[in-house]
């Protein structure tokens, strides 16, 4: 009876651990469930964020977010979709609510703008790791595969990847590529750009479709902007540019964006900045009520350029 008298407390313990485990990961599951599953119309929860319509109030909002979910995966270190969650999130308020502001700041205000742009590429990178986190525990030793000079061992890893990867491939190479866009000069960026290409190709293989053709506007933004030996090249960059006008259906407002700034900029075509702002402008949000967030944003940058077109635009 002493025996169990001593025992007892100890069980109490480990069973209030046990569901303090169980409870996390019920979190978890309930706020980061695999992206396959998440129905596509109005019923999916995420709508609640992406379907708002004041950005000044999810940007309020996104840093206690980011915390929140860093904390659940500090808890769950082995919950994948958690990881990739942790990771897409910082990754979206990095582009959104830190470059994204940043980029129209006044031009006098360098410091400033340089200062917003470090803190970027620190939550991307941030987000990166967490994704990649997920992926090394599907793929033991993915990360080291992938970032070798090994091309063949990294193809054959890459053909095993499957379709249910996807936004994990997807959102690992995007945080890099977000941050190598803001540093397209430093070298810790260059030796992981033909890993994170090959990883975004191959998200692109297993699903054209994906995140409504968006794969293909960060394709076409980096084939354009990359010299041939990183892997870019005009071509490829107009193509990518076709594949996301398609499975978009024209109705993102990016994809718009994204050729002004890939195509129309570096050409000095006047013309074609013009029409491709109003396009981008012409889409009504409230049409797509789970991307209306992103809609309002991309508007807000294409209104932006067109404000400021003569500092792009030489006529």
């Amino acid at each position: 009876m002493k025996r169990l008298f001593v025992l007892l407390p100890i069980l109490l313990v480990l069973c209030g651990c046990s569901i303090q485990k169980m409870a996390f990961n019920a979190t978890a599951d309930m706020l980061a469930p695999p992206a396959a599953s998440l129905p596509t119309d109005g019923n999916n929860p995420m709508i609640a964020l992406t379907g708002e319509n004041d950005p000044e109030l999810v940007a309020a909002f996104f840093p206690t977010a980011l915390k929140l979910y860093e904390i659940l995966h500090l808890q769950n270190p082995g919950h994948e979709n958690l990881a990739i969650m942790t990771g897409q999130l910082y990754i979206m308020y990095a582009n959104a609510f830190v470059q994204g502001p940043a980029e129209q700041l006044p031009f006098d205000e360098f410091t400033r703008q340089n200062t917003e742009y470090a803190r970027a590429q620190n939550f991307y990178m941030r987000g990166r790791t967490f994704v990649l986190k997920a992926l090394d525990a599907r793929y033991p030793r993915f990360s080291e595969t992938v970032f070798s000079s090994d091309r063949e061992a990294r193809a054959a890893l890459l053909d095993s990847c499957k379709k249910s990867d996807t936004d994990a491939l997807f959102w690992a190479a995007s945080g890099l590529f977000g941050a190598f866009s803001l540093s397209p000069m430093d070298t810790e960026y260059h030796a992981l750009v033909e890993g994170s290409l090959a990883m975004i190709e191959r998200a692109a293989e297993l699903d054209p479709a994906f995140n409504n053709g968006g794969i293909w506007e960060i394709l076409m933004t980096f084939y354009a902007a990359a010299p041939d030996s990183l892997g870019g090249g005009r071509d490829k960059a107009l193509a990518a540019y076709e594949k996301a006008l398609y499975h978009s259906g024209g109705t993102s407002p990016s994809t718009h964006v994204g050729y002004v700034r890939a195509f129309c900029i570096p050409a000095q075509d006047g013309e074609g900045f013009d029409e491709h702002i109003e396009k981008a402008l012409a889409i009504d949000p409230d049409t797509q009520p789970e991307n209306r967030l992103v809609i309002i944003i991309t508007q807000r940058q294409a209104r932006w350029l067109k404000a400021n077109k003569g500092e792009f635009i030489l006529e």
